[in-house]
């Protein structure tokens, strides 16, 4: 099967429907209070924010059926309209983190294992590439959809080292091909399998923490953290399972910390069934400002009982800008958006 990685990669794009809705709202929220009569302006940065929510229920089965109607997006308090609802299945960019460093020796079978069988999961027009780490950053299969090739870079995992889990995040969200087309709808996850305990890496949890939350990528955590006798500090892998956790909530994904070898395959098959059931949401933030000031989101569904998962938040200045695609859009609908007489978008 022919190899390709993100660059190469095209998935459903946003419906021309879709992105005039998100253009109309975005000249709703930009549009100035003056009482002359005049055009709305449009400014060349406008963005979505998109959103993908994990819908279970009292008894942590994912939902899925909810409508547009079911969900209240709130910023900061206040209430945004939204121009993107679907729960369609969208392509998945994963990367697969595994820990290699030597405390993993007696656990790396069943945790290849399990790997295998998570990428036997993935479906058509989905991606996965396979990461190793201890003390080194190595890419052992770059995005493909060809199983063999992902299995084959799983069975070669060798134990050795110390572990570096935060420089693997940190090398991983810097990637440039983990930033999906601004107008294409994709799931971006990455999956990461260690001990839990960092003490190798050069980069910061907070580094980590920080970039993670700018980012667009749900983050699942999974951490064998093994007994420790009470001679040893544990204060190390009490902040592991603390940041693990963090890292997980504010991206809108979710730690697991299985007990036994055997729960690893669960929570693989979890993982995949979540990517699977997502809703993917979006809308124009009723807040113009480009202020680079994080801005809290909260969903809440008219449905009782049930729990969601989703990113916590964004940074108004690291979204990414839709201008062409809004065009796009806006002439497929045989409309146009506000232009300058000189034919330049008006800003």
């Amino acid at each position: 099967m022919r190899h390709r990685d993100r660059a190469s990669r095209t998935g459903p794009q946003v419906s021309p429907a879709i992105m005039l809705t998100c253009a109309l709202a975005a000249v709703t929220a930009t549009a100035g209070t003056s009482s002359t009569t005049s055009l709305p302006t449009f400014s060349s940065t406008v963005d979505v924010v998109n959103l993908n929510v994990s819908v279970t229920d009292a008894k942590d089965h994912y939902v899925t059926g909810l409508g547009e109607g079911d969900f209240r997006v709130f910023e900061d308090g206040v209430p945004q309209k939204l121009c993107v609802f679907t729960q369609e299945h969208l392509p998945i960019s994963l990367a697969i983190l595994i820990d290699s460093s030597l405390s993993m020796q007696p656990n790396l079978g069943a945790v290849k294992a399990a790997a295998m069988r998570l990428v036997r999961e993935l479906g058509k027009g989905d991606a996965a590439e396979i990461v190793q780490f201890n003390h080194k950053f190595s890419v052992l299969q770059d995005f493909t959809n060809d199983q063999s090739l992902l299995e084959k870079a799983i069975s070669s995992i060798r134990a050795d080292g110390a572990t570096g889990v935060y420089n693997a995040l940190y090398f991983t969200l810097k990637d440039a091909r983990f930033r999906g087309k601004p107008d294409e709808l994709t799931r971006q996850a990455i999956v990461v399998l260690t001990d839990g305990e960092d003490t190798s890496s050069l980069v910061s949890d907070d580094q980590v923490l920080q970039l993670a939350k700018k980012s667009n990528v749900t983050i699942f955590t999974i951490n064998l953290q093994q007994p420790r006798p009470n001679l040893v500090d544990t204060a190390a892998p009490d902040r592991a399972a603390y940041f693990l956790t963090a890292l997980s909530r504010e991206t809108g994904g979710r730690s697991y910390s299985p007990t036994s070898l055997s729960q690893i395959d669960g929570v693989y098959e979890k993982i995949a069934d979540e990517l699977r059931t997502q809703y993917a949401l979006g809308y124009v933030s009723s807040n113009s400002q480009q202020d680079g000031k994080w801005r809290h989101i909260a969903i809440e569904t008219t449905q009782a009982n049930l729990m969601l998962r989703h990113k916590q938040g964004y940074y108004a200045s690291a979204l990414r800008a839709l201008r062409s695609a809004l065009d796009a859009a806006a002439r497929a609908a045989g409309t146009s958006l506000p232009h300058r007489p000189d034919g330049t978008p008006a800003q």
